[in-house]
């Protein structure tokens, strides 16, 4: 896991060239300004950006094929993490997603505030959707192809 400010994506470029994909798609749009909905970034990089309530969060979650790269655009939520060997109690593989519903340690919690990202490898379970202070937050997932 990657946590930091969306001025640092460039700096991230040597670890995976798509920070600077990413980097250039947040240059040129304006992320307030667009719809919720699925955007095509580069080659193997979609953008996901939708608008809800943060909760509990759900069950953890991980990704075989991609990593995440989530950036709040506004509002803020927490997302727990935990190392996938931390996590069990599988709901079944589905495309790209699997589900597990009991941990076996404490997650490290990370703040998802505007302008602050947390990159998660397919190896980082991840619990995003948690309520901090906020009562809504708009948010970009960039789904990276590994």
């Amino acid at each position: 896991m990657i946590y930091d400010t969306v001025k640092n994506l460039k700096l991230y470029s040597a670890f995976n060239p798509a920070f600077d994909a990413i980097a250039d798609f947040i240059e040129k749009n304006d992320l307030k300004a667009l719809e919720c909905g699925s955007y095509d970034v580069a080659e193997g990089i979609t953008a996901g950006i939708s608008e809800y309530e943060p909760g509990a969060g759900g069950d953890y979650e991980a990704h075989r094929e991609y990593h995440d790269l989530q950036l709040a655009i506004t509002g803020e939520e927490a997302i727990g993490v935990l190392p996938l060997e931390f996590v069990a109690d599988s709901t079944g593989y589905k495309p790209d997603i699997e589900f597990f519903t009991s941990q076996s340690a404490d997650a490290t919690m990370v703040a998802l505030t505007e302008g602050t990202f947390a990159f998660l490898a397919p190896s980082d379970a991840h619990k995003p959707g948690i309520k901090t202070g906020s009562d809504k937050i708009k948010k970009v997932v960039f789904k990276i192809k590994v």
